[in-house]
């Protein structure tokens, strides 16, 4: 029943114009917010993505850190609680700094765990209404950061610095 009326809440939280989601954050959040997104990569090259109720459009999937919460750790903790999901990731992350927004993002290149079946993953949060592997370079309609990300990618095989400021 509370992850109905939270699944509920998050999508009414979706209908606000984005400037008032914006608003309501910031009142909500410290006045800089970190977060962690995952690149997960299946053998076959697919990505990951995730429908969160709170948006119209797809993301990568991760979350905010918690206090004095490290990156890594994060990471692994978000794709565990919402998919039950375990990876490897890479040691290097990559960041995408939004000024506007006063976000950082720590982007982990990420793949399923040995063993692990990446047809498994499925959504277990009221955050979440849908997950789905998707070629990279023809994905669904996006969200900003999930786009950002992609830029950043091709920015980093382009042997560009493996930060964006958006």
């Amino acid at each position: 029943m509370r992850a109905r009326l939270t699944r509920s809440a998050l999508r009414l939280f979706g209908l606000l114009p984005r400037s008032l989601r914006r608003l309501v954050i910031r009142a909500g959040s410290p006045s800089w917010t970190a977060g962690t997104l995952a690149i997960v990569e299946r053998a076959d090259g697919r990505w990951l993505l995730v429908r969160p109720a709170y948006r119209r459009g797809w993301a990568l999937p991760g979350g905010l850190l918690r206090k004095g919460e490290r990156p890594e750790p994060a990471i692994h903790r978000e794709l565990a609680e919402e998919l039950g999901l375990a990876v490897v990731v890479d040691p290097e992350p990559w960041a995408l700094f939004d000024a506007r927004l006063r976000r950082l993002d720590i982007v982990w290149r990420a793949r399923p765990a040995p063993g692990f079946d990446p047809d498994s993953v499925t959504v277990r949060s009221p955050e979440l209404l849908a997950v789905g592997w998707f070629d990279p370079d023809t994905p669904p309609r996006l969200e900003d950061e999930a786009h950002d990300v992609l830029v950043l990618r091709r920015r980093v095989l382009e042997g560009g610095p493996s930060v964006l400021v958006v």
